[in-house]
């Protein structure tokens, strides 16, 4: 008969204690994930990540994005869609076209916009804030649930990205992105599905 000692029944309860956290962390990530993704089956979930990380392998390889690219790569039911500011729009219609050739991918939405102008160090600080305060009143604006949206700016200029599904809500997002006192121009280029 094994007999418990205060330093065994402290690391008993640790052990516990890590479970319990483990278990709640985890059914916080499976709501979450649950809104982001709650009008799709797990099977379009599978579907969706698989031609996710192909499209990402296709657009990604040998020195297609040298220099790094910062691409926001979504999809969702089959649709790809391309966003952010790039040097080269040649490689922005290339990189749409490698993303259509692969197998499941039912329409590829290229949302990645030609830099305009060249960017001061002041101005690069100027576009991170308004990033963030664009997603942040994204964030508390009146939409419907499971909405993901991507905001980039570039020399004031805000993109909206990501999927939503209806048109009342992109207009609300590319107005509250509006409503920025640093955003010169809002792209709203987010996708509804229907």
């Amino acid at each position: 008969m094994t007999t418990l000692t205060e330093g065994k029944i402290a690391h008993i309860d640790e052990e516990i204690n890590m479970k319990v956290l483990n278990t709640v962390a985890l059914t916080a990530l499976l709501i979450t994930a649950g809104h982001a993704y709650a009008d799709k089956t797990a099977g379009q979930m599978v579907d969706d990540s698989v031609t996710q990380a192909e499209v990402k392998a296709k657009i990604m390889s040998d020195d297609f994005v040298a220099g790094g690219w910062d691409i926001n790569l979504e999809t969702r039911k089959g649709v790809v869609q391309l966003g952010g500011f790039i040097d080269d729009p040649e490689k922005a219609k290339l990189a749409a076209e490698r993303a259509a050739s692969v197998e499941g991918v039912v329409k590829v939405d290229n949302q990645m916009h030609a830099k305009e102008g060249e960017r001061s160090a002041g101005q690069v600080v100027d576009d991170g804030v308004t990033t963030t305060r664009v997603k942040s009143a994204i964030g508390g604006a009146d939409l419907s649930k499971g909405v993901k949206i991507n905001v980039d700016t570039y020399n004031g200029v805000v993109l909206l990205t990501g999927f939503v599904d209806t048109q009342e809500d992109k207009d609300t997002a590319g107005d509250t992105a509006a409503k920025d006192a640093n955003a010169k121009k809002v792209i709203n280029g987010i996708y509804v599905l229907n």
